[in-house]
């Protein structure tokens, strides 16, 4: 594998294209795969927080390392002011995922050096992934020529999940901590409290940390107490 990532940022386990579940987004998940799989050099997405963004990019990071190509993942946000040092040379991977592009643009220095990697990716055939809560057009960008690289290639909206795809996704991820979540426990969750996916994801551990203490199973009534 050969990936990488900025000191300080670490790629959940979970970050994987197989653990993309549901079909509100599938439509995304499938032009990362395709992407992946060698079939196109541009995709951008955008939509609201938690939708799954950084999910997708961060899988498609993984998957390409676990091919055998040189991948990274630069959540440009959380970088600050270390995206600029960051950049050079990052047009000789085989893919590049930036997230979060909205947290540079405006700055003209890093804008332009955005220009040159993405030209220095193309010219190479290499791939790249960018996303951001808001479309290209929407972003205050000081250079044209910025905005017009990245709707190069395909663009995908993302939306929010809907309730249906929260059932499977709690699920999975019960699974994947070695929990068994019914389905109708897994509904409960969705009628009570938020609904959002990072905090259903947040309530998801509190059960599973309660649950081995307990050693109960997730019913309704359990999780109703271990949550209350």
């Amino acid at each position: 594998m050969n990936l990488q990532l900025p000191l300080g940022v670490e790629l959940p386990p979970t970050a994987t294209l197989d653990a993309f579940v549901g079909y509100t987004n599938a439509a995304a998940r499938s032009g990362v795969a395709a992407l992946v799989a060698g079939q196109g050099e541009r995709l951008y997405l955008h939509g609201p927080q938690a939708t799954g963004k950084s999910h997708l990019l961060q899988a498609a990071c993984r998957a390409v390392a676990d091919q055998g190509g040189r991948s990274a993942y630069l959540p440009l946000r959380q970088l600050g002011t270390r995206v600029q040092s960051m950049l050079p040379g990052m047009e000789m991977l085989d893919c590049l995922c930036l997230d979060d592009v909205g947290a540079v643009v405006g700055d003209r220095a890093t804008e332009i050096a955005l220009v040159g990697l993405i030209d220095g990716l193309r010219a190479r055939g290499a791939r790249l992934l960018v996303a951001d809560r808001y479309p290209v057009t929407e972003l205050p960008m000081a250079l044209a020529d910025l905005a017009s690289r990245l709707l190069w290639g395909s663009v995908h909206a993302l939306v929010e999940p809907d309730d249906a795809d929260k059932e499977r996704l709690l699920i999975q991820r019960a699974a994947q901590r070695g929990m068994q979540l019914p389905a109708a426990t897994a509904r409960y969750l969705l009628r009570h409290g938020e609904r959002d996916v990072p905090t259903l994801m947040a309530a998801l551990a509190r059960l599973d940390t309660a649950s081995l203490a307990a050693q109960r199973r997730l019913t309704i009534p359990f999780v109703k107490q271990a949550l209350s």
